[in-house]
């Protein structure tokens, strides 16, 4: 059995006011091309289908068009379910019919799980849930954490799993330990969301979503697909990939990872404006954050910049970090003379010290300014 392990696509998703639409129809195009050439028996969905709770039109016709691809023209077993961006009552719509094209859809979680058989396993589907939710769906008061909800859940999965079967869990969390970006919504205040590997640990292989980092934990048979796209300049050097996932009977054979190319990969590049717009960086159609070193003032550099890089997402002044001294209170800064108070904006806008000359320069002005003053 081969199975393909992907999450987070994350359709209709904005990067700095841009839609990465178009960008994740060529990637699921990708992730079609792979599906035909590794034969896969069936695909997993982890979660986090859409960016938000209401999609707009183009997202779901988009997550319409790749499933019917998928699922009827291919005719491969889909099994999905709900992240915490989507909606999990419209996800669960129509999912009592899908079944009979094998298109396997948990949006909510319900009081009663069963598995779903498959070839010679048995798949849970575990969609993202509140702590609270379960506790109202169970009348169990003591659940109050995530990891509590997940114990109470592989408990009710163990009393029914059968021994001889391989057993995929599929789910949306957040492993402790994981490591997180800034694409990636917080699900709770604190540390309260984290979920223990020793809860999962017993599966033959858990498919999770959530962190899109695909090497987000460390585990011989939990594993995080990652986001097929980057989506945040803290995932600037992820390399993004869908998990092909092999089984030899009721065990855990294999796991790939195959990489996939972006349409326009998601980069920092920095120098000054000159460099920057006289040797034109590579792949300069990506989308970008320019880290501008320039000391002095400029004119327009956004402006420049699109020339050539059409696709600047952010923006920065990089300035040298200053050393951390004794923060000075408000009454102290007062008690400064000009030049020193000056010198000591001009060193922390610029990362560079005021010479004598530019004290000269500056005090000449504030001569002149003061005479004004005086006349008026």
């Amino acid at each position: 059995m081969k199975l393909l392990h992907t999450a987070d696509l994350h359709l209709g998703k904005i990067v700095n006011s841009v839609s990465m639409l178009p960008d994740q129809r060529y990637i699921l195009e990708q992730i079609t091309a792979i599906i035909e050439k590794e034969q896969i028996d069936g695909i997993i969905l982890a979660g986090d289908l859409y960016d938000r709770a209401i999609p707009q039109v183009e997202a779901v016709n988009l997550l319409n068009d790749i499933l019917f691809q998928w699922n009827v023209k291919k005719q491969l077993p889909i099994f999905a379910i709900s992240g915490n961006h989507d909606s999990a009552d419209r996800l669960s719509f129509g999912s009592a019919w899908y079944e009979n094209h094998q298109f396997y859809m948990a949006g909510k979680l319900t009081a009663e799980i069963n598995p779903i058989p498959f070839m010679d396993s048995e798949i849970w589907l575990i969609p993202f849930h509140e702590p609270a939710v379960l506790r109202d769906l169970t009348g169990d008061k003591t659940i109050h954490s995530y990891e509590n909800a997940m114990q109470k859940i592989v408990q009710q999965i163990k009393q029914k799993w059968n021994p001889a079967k391989c057993q995929i869990f599929v789910g949306h969390a957040f492993i402790s330990g994981g490591i997180p970006s800034d694409s990636e919504r917080q699900l709770s205040i604190g540390h309260v969301d984290r979920i223990s590997t020793d809860c999962l640990a017993d599966f033959t292989y858990t498919a999770l979503g959530h962190l899109h980092h695909p090497h987000a934990i460390n585990h011989p048979t939990i594993f995080y697909s990652g986001s097929p796209l980057k989506y945040s300049f803290s995932e600037v050097n992820d390399r993004k990939s869908v998990r092909i996932v092999e089984f030899s009977g009721v065990k855990l054979k294999k796991v790939r990872e195959i990489p996939l190319k972006p349409k326009r990969d998601l980069r920092i590049i920095e120098g000054t404006l000159e460099e920057l717009t006289t040797e034109i960086a590579e792949n300069p159609n990506d989308y970008l954050q320019v880290n501008l070193t320039d000391q002095g003032a400029l004119v327009d550099p956004m402006g420049k910049l699109r020339q050539f890089y059409p696709n600047i997402l952010h923006l920065e002044r990089t300035t040298a970090i200053l050393s951390e001294g004794k923060p000075e209170t408000f009454t102290e800064v007062l008690k400064k003379e000009d030049i020193p108070l000056f010198a000591q904006f001009f060193e922390y806008a610029s990362g560079q010290v005021l010479t004598e000359e530019q004290k000269e320069k500056m005090q000449l002005i504030l001569n002149e300014v003061n005479r004004e003053a005086k006349d008026i």
